[in-house]
């Protein structure tokens, strides 16, 4: 964060400073990460309250503390009358302190990547703060901006929302000078109540862009003619996430899929055109890119800085990975969380793949009162494509295997999986992808780490010696 006072940390609050005036390098809200001068910032929420730990905050070393409770402590209070309130108001202060060309992201699926590839491709031009981890919601966000220094020229802030308002919060927070929607899909349906619900959902962050702000427009989402009617009195420019659209600035041409499923296509924009050979495997990640080439430009980026970008970044952390466990056996490690787009674009990977294609799928979570039903729409999609085994695990994805026939298999518990690998996997000889993927609470980062440590790739090994 940038060196502030307390007494200017407290206008910016809306606070009354009790105590001494200090300066201020750090913001947390966590005592187990604070740090010798720290602010501590007491949120309250339905099961924590951080006024329990302003004591061990003291004796951690913080300088002050942001309060809306009474507390006793020898230490600084600002005292306000909501903490989380208090800590978006100052994210916000530092933000336009710094004023960094800022770009806002928002989706049901690929915001991450997203992000990841624009930060890439700015990095070419100058010191970029980009969300971290999951710090995408209310909290996260306002802790992200308290991030920023002063040698920060760009922002890439991915928004994530539960339900409806939050979006907005957290744009107005940011305020962008672009901003999207990656996509709106069957996702967080609990909160939202409808697909409708999440489209009008994320379409609030264009609410918060500043006054000459873009908004960049999803043109093949069934939700367009919707996002667009709400942008009459802005400028808009719109992508496509498959080949050429009409109706989009930013399209691709001339795509091919790598044998290791990274895609090569030509990159058509508004200034022109450029070859561009992704680093992340996934035809999905097309129109990833046609976004984060649409952002970038908005911002400042140049051609060349997206091919170079584009090529040279790394895996995102917690998304897809592709590893070779063995000789014969590549393991598709999507673990991190699942909604019904990102299911598909994960079996429209796999399908890419020659030899056997295996889809390990775990329960999609928060789909509504409609849960099986998307998970038997994911089952049929997965044997148009060609599929040729469909293991599940969890309660609600048995609908997918069922619909599947005779080559879905449900298991209730890992091990019966592994099993049904090694058994499905005895006397194959051909390539094989293992494809696993689930949302969060079904825990598919053990059971993609149980297949790789499993017997498989020894066994394959094995065959290879038989067979020289």
């Amino acid at each position: 964060m940038i060196t502030k006072s307390l007494r200017w940390i407290a206008q910016q609050v809306n606070g009354e400073l009790t105590g001494s005036d200090a300066m201020v390098t750090k913001v947390t809200t966590d005592t187990r990460e604070l740090q010798k001068g720290d602010l501590y910032i007491a949120l309250k929420g339905e099961r924590f309250n951080g006024h329990d730990f302003v004591q061990t905050a003291e004796k951690e070393g913080a300088c002050a503390i942001i309060a809306s409770e009474p507390v006793e402590t020898s230490l600084s209070v600002i005292q306000v009358a909501d903490t989380k309130l208090a800590l978006g108001l100052l994210g916000k202060a530092v933000k336009d302190c710094v004023n960094p060309k800022t770009i806002a992201i928002t989706g049901s699926s690929g915001k991450t990547t997203v992000k990841e590839m624009c930060a890439a491709i700015l990095s070419r031009r100058g010191a970029v703060l980009a969300t971290k981890g999951n710090f995408n919601n209310d909290i996260g966000v306002p802790l992200t901006l308290l991030e920023l220094k002063q040698e920060h020229e760009y922002a890439v802030l991915e928004l994530g929302a539960n339900h409806l308002g939050e979006i907005a919060y957290t744009t107005d927070l940011v305020k962008p000078d672009v901003a999207t929607i990656v996509n709106a899909a069957a996702s967080h349906l609990e909160g939202f109540g409808s697909l409708f619900g999440v489209a009008r959902a994320k379409s609030e962050i264009f609410k918060g862009l500043t006054q000459h702000g873009v908004a960049i427009v999803n043109a093949d989402s069934q939700f367009a003619p919707f996002w667009l009617g709400k942008l009459k009195q802005r400028k808009v420019k719109q992508f496509s996430p498959t080949e050429y659209n009409a109706t989009a600035d930013f399209y691709a041409k001339d795509i091919s899929l790598s044998l290791d499923g990274c895609a090569e296509f030509l990159l058509c924009t508004p200034d022109g055109e450029i070859d561009i050979r992704l680093a992340l495997p996934g035809q999905h990640n097309i129109g990833n890119a046609m976004l984060a080439a649409a952002l970038t430009m908005e911002v400042g980026a140049t051609l060349e800085d997206i091919q170079d970008g584009l090529a040279n970044m790394s895996q995102v952390k917690g998304r897809l990975n592709v590893k070779q466990i063995a000789p014969h056996i590549r393991l598709l490690d999507d673990s991190y969380n699942a909604n019904v787009a990102s299911v598909n674009a994960a079996i429209d990977l796999l399908s890419s793949f020659s030899g056997r294609r295996i889809l390990v799928l775990g329960d999609m979570a928060e789909l509504g009162q409609k849960s099986r039903y998307y998970h038997e729409q994911v089952g049929l999609y997965a044997k148009e494509k060609g599929i040729d085994n469909l293991m599940t695990i969890g309660v609600l994805s048995q609908t997918a295997s069922a619909v599947f026939g005779e080559a879905g298999i449900h298991h209730t518990r890992t091990e019966d999986l592994l099993q049904s690998l090694e058994a499905t996997l005895a006397a194959e000889f051909r390539d094989i992808t293992l494809l696993v993927k689930g949302s969060r609470s079904a825990r598919m980062e053990d059971v993609a780490a149980a297949i790789e440590a499993s017997s498989l790739g020894k066994r394959n090994r094995r065959r290879e010696r038989v067979a020289c």
